[in-house]
């Protein structure tokens, strides 16, 4: 399964349990039909059918099964159901997904469920505003079912998005998303992020990479919190959003300060070098200012060369001012973003994400926050 969705042979046909609002751009993994795949945002009930959320889970009693019984089991014995009634566990259940009759995972018999269609309407509710008397409204972007069905997640658009540059119309696309385990392992949670949540890898990254989180233990009185007609709830979840005014003067405030700081091209080259060429041929380049020294590596050199060339000329950069730091790390990531080479798609989004490529990025913005 591509990063952990969802997918399952239905009619011969191996179909993901994904959808998304493909119009601008589609996830990574490709996964999705025709049937999956929207030119705008999804209402609730298409996206929950789109993207095969729309099962059940219920609570089951969990037995201990001795030796005898797994015996009698194996024979096709009838087993006495006072016997199984007194090998109950107490206090413990046992999720079970009610259109395939699995068990996604064993919990405490206080565990509250929330079923994919209340996450996604909760969701719905919290993006459109419309608390009382609303109808459904087109929010969701993307969403999908993880692993067997242990976790679903639906990120919606938030309806404005950050403005960098307001001259020519520079963008930063912001999001709620929201998700739901069915096995235990973790809370509900709900948070602001410019992260589109289209995999496990890219929902973990949202969960830790966000403005601030809404977090509700899966307790026996969940569905009261997430009732946002309770006044006091709503002003509880509403919190989700008002971290995002924090998160978007936060992350205009940066981007202006990248504005303010000069890089001349000697200061260009020194940045490219550090995260582009291995510690001793960084060394040389200081040393030499020659790229072309024998002594650096072939593929360092192509690197260097071909970050420095999306610095000047790579996608965006001739809408963005010269010579600051901004510019430049909009070159660095398009470099990363549109123009390296990567064994497949996943290793992409990994290294850029969590990895190698994600660490020299973060040292290229160090870097010339020192220079300011």
């Amino acid at each position: 399964m591509a990063a952990n969705i969802e997918i399952r042979k239905i009619n011969g046909i191996d179909v993901a349990s994904f959808a998304e609002n493909g119009k601008k751009e589609r996830a990574w993994h490709n996964l999705g039909d025709d049937q999956q795949i929207f030119d705008r945002p999804m209402f609730v009930m298409e996206a929950l059918k789109a993207c095969h959320a729309d099962f059940k889970v219920q609570m089951q009693p969990v037995a201990v099964l001795t030796d005898d019984i797994l015996e009698a089991m194996k024979n096709g014995t009838q087993i006495d159901a006072s016997v199984l009634q007194s090998l109950l566990i107490d206090n413990t259940k046992a999720t079970m997904r009610t259109d395939y009759n699995e068990s996604l995972g064993i919990v405490s018999d206080k565990y509250g469920i929330v079923q994919n269609e209340d996450a996604f309407k909760f969701v719905d509710t919290l993006c459109s505003g419309k608390w009382f008397e609303r109808d459904n409204t087109p929010v969701i972007e993307t969403c999908g079912v993880l692993g067997k069905g242990e976790r679903v997640f639906v990120t919606a658009k938030m309806p404005e998005d950050i403005i960098i540059d307001a001259k020519h119309d520079d963008r930063i696309e912001t999001y709620i998303i929201f998700t739901t385990s069915h096995d235990g392992s973790g809370a509900v949670k709900c948070c602001v992020t410019n992260v589109r949540v289209v995999c496990e890898n890219t929902l973990r990254w949202a969960l830790k990479s966000n403005s601030g989180m809404l977090s509700l233990r899966h307790g026996s009185n969940i569905m009261n919190r997430l009732d946002l007609m309770n006044t006091e709830n709503a002003e509880f979840a509403m919190k989700a959003l008002n971290l995002y005014t924090d998160y978007e003067t936060h992350f205009k405030d940066a981007l202006e300060h990248l504005k303010t700081i000069k890089v001349n091209e000697t200061q260009l080259d020194k940045v490219i070098a550090d995260i582009a060429l291995s510690e001793e041929c960084a060394k040389i380049f200081a040393e030499t200012k020659n790229i072309y020294h024998e002594d650096i590596k072939t593929r360092g050199r192509n690197i260097f060369l071909g970050i420095k060339e999306a610095v000047h000329g790579g996608i965006g950069q001739d809408i963005l001012q010269t010579g600051n730091a901004l510019w430049v790390m909009n070159g660095i990531t398009s470099y990363y973003q549109n123009n390296a080479n990567y064994k497949d798609n996943e290793t992409k989004f990994n290294t850029i994400m969590e990895g190698n490529v994600a660490k020299k990025v973060q040292k290229a913005y160090d870097t010339l926050l020192l220079a300011a």
